[in-house]
């Protein structure tokens, strides 16, 4: 073997590994994300539900869901790295071709809910109002 094959195939392993990395944090994003949005879903039916009347209204667990939300959704964006555009994702295009637009979406649907979050505190009235606005982001 010349010098030049075993450089050239250190050069081939390092890009596989490379590769093979992106794919497991390409998937260990998606998973991540996938249980994120099934707990937005949990929490905004929590939300609206206590809002429809379906359930009665308790202001801790309104306020607990709405914190959960705003928390993830803080965070959101993270877990739509470039490179999990592909596999086993249901995630829309848009995102990664207008990121800004989904930047601005998710830091909206934090401060929705945390405000929803804080409107829970004066009762149902003000939650329920407040809610719209969080739905409204889906």
């Amino acid at each position: 073997m010349t010098k030049s094959m075993v450089l050239g195939g250190i050069a081939v392993l390092a890009t596989v590994a490379i590769a093979a990395s992106s794919v497991g944090i390409a998937q260990d994003a998606i998973s991540q994300r996938k249980a994120a949005m099934k707990s937005f879903g949990g929490n905004a039916k929590v939300g609206s539900d206590m809002s429809k009347g379906t359930v009665p209204f308790d202001a801790a667990k309104a306020a607990d869901a709405m914190n959960i939300i705003a928390t993830g959704a803080a965070t959101l964006v993270k877990l739509f790295p470039e490179g999990s555009d592909t596999g086993e994702t249901r995630a829309s295009p848009k995102i990664w071709q207008d990121r800004k637009g989904f930047e601005a979406n998710a830091t909206k649907l934090a401060s929705d809910a945390a405000a929803a979050q804080k409107a829970s505190a004066a009762g149902a009235d003000a939650f329920k109002a407040a809610f719209g606005n969080v739905v409204k982001n889906c």
